[in-house]
């Protein structure tokens, strides 16, 4: 009869492998590593010095639901400066940077600029208790890391992004209970479907930026938005309520515009300093003044400086429009039940269609004619 070795042989290699005992799963990353493949944090990661950590091009950190705790100091999460990264599901909190991406600056060999490029992806990521919870690397009017952010919340930061010469996009976030939620200098930032609440300034622009907003509800900041020179501010199809200014338009050469928004319960809503602004089809109820805009600061400038009011309604607050922004276009608005002022416009292009009623100065309108509101 044949006989077979087979069977004992397994049987030995099964006992041997149980006599060694289960597998060790491998240490998770440590403090100031740099990730060359996706990794999944499993444990919380606490750094007491220096950076978190570095990714390399295409790679996705995946938090694990885990804190990344910093110490006051350092940089929680580093991109690299070309290609792209993704950083999601988890808090990066305690750091003096919680997400940025690095940028060396000149190459010391050649001395010209390194390459800055490519999208840091974070998404479903709490970033609280930073100086800065995202730094949006970019150079001036040069090279730009882009940062996209999505399902996100940024809380409790000194400032919540900031970039010089970057760009930043945030979608379904929330930003809130920071100094300053966005600021950009000479950069620029787009939010939609987002929330902007209970900050000391939602957005501040630092010259030459620009923010859009869409969709998006901005509910008590202190001030919502604040633009200084040639900075731009658009809004559409949002909801700006509870601010001491929602709109302080300050500096020569900005640009305002505000379109289907509805902007309630703000001691000054609109705030323009003699800046060229759009207003269409918005609502403004319960406001101290909806719309106050000084002179043209600059009516010799080289270019076009318009300002546009129309389509729109100013209900039940202090005053309506208060504008002394000469050949302004008014048209189409309706101003009821302020205690103030409804429209006063004086030297304003008078598009025809203004209506007002119930304010408490007479006249009613100042600078175009109103037939009384229905």
């Amino acid at each position: 009869m044949r006989t077979s070795t087979a069977l004992p042989a397994l049987v030995l290699a099964v006992g041997a492998t149980l006599a060694a005992g289960p597998a060790h799963a491998a240490p998770g990353p440590a403090c100031g590593d740099t990730l060359t493949q996706d990794t999944v944090l499993t444990r919380n990661l606490t750094c007491p010095s220096g950076d978190g950590l570095w990714l390399a091009p295409g790679v996705t950190l995946d938090l694990g639901g885990k804190v990344l705790a910093g110490h006051d100091g350092g940089s929680g999460v580093v991109g690299p400066p070309t290609g792209d990264v993704t950083v999601t599901n988890g808090v990066i909190a305690g750091w003096r940077t919680g997400l940025t991406a690095d940028d060396p600056g000149y190459d010391p060999e050649t001395g010209d600029w390194v390459e800055l490029g490519g999208t840091v992806h974070a998404d479903r990521v709490v970033l609280r208790d930073n100086g800065t919870g995202i730094d949006g690397t970019g150079r001036l009017y040069g090279q730009r890391k882009i940062f996209a952010v999505d399902r996100s919340t940024l809380r409790g930061n000194v400032t919540g992004f900031a970039t010089t010469g970057g760009y930043g996009s945030f979608h379904r976030t929330t930003l809130r209970d920071n100094g300053i939620a966005l600021y950009a200098n000479t950069g620029g930032v787009a939010v939609s479907r987002s929330v902007l609440r209970d900050n000391d300034y939602a957005f501040s622009g630092g010259g030459e930026s620009g923010i859009s907003v869409t969709s998006t509800a901005v509910l008590d900041n202190r001030i919502g938005f604040q633009a200084w020179f040639m900075d731009s501010v658009e809004i559409t199809r949002s909801e700006v309520r509870g601010h001491d200014v929602a709109l302080d338009i300050a500096g020569d050469a900005a640009y305002t515009m505000v379109h289907d928004t509805t902007l309630t319960g703000n001691d000054v809503a609109v705030d323009v300093h003699g800046s060229p602004f759009e207003v269409r089809r918005s609502t403004f109820r319960k406001n101290g003044v909806a719309v106050r805009s000084a002179e043209d600061s600059w009516p010799e400038a080289p270019f076009d400086r318009t300002a546009e009011v129309t389509g729109s309604t100013f209900a039940d607050g202090g005053d309506g429009l208060v504008s002394q922004f000469a050949g302004m276009k008014v048209g189409g608005n309706t101003a009821t039940g302020n205690t103030g002022r409804g429209i006063h416009a004086p030297g304003a292009q008078d598009l025809g269609g203004n209506t007002a009623s119930g304010n408490g100065t007479e006249p009613q309108c100042v600078g175009v004619v109103c037939t009384p509101a229905g």
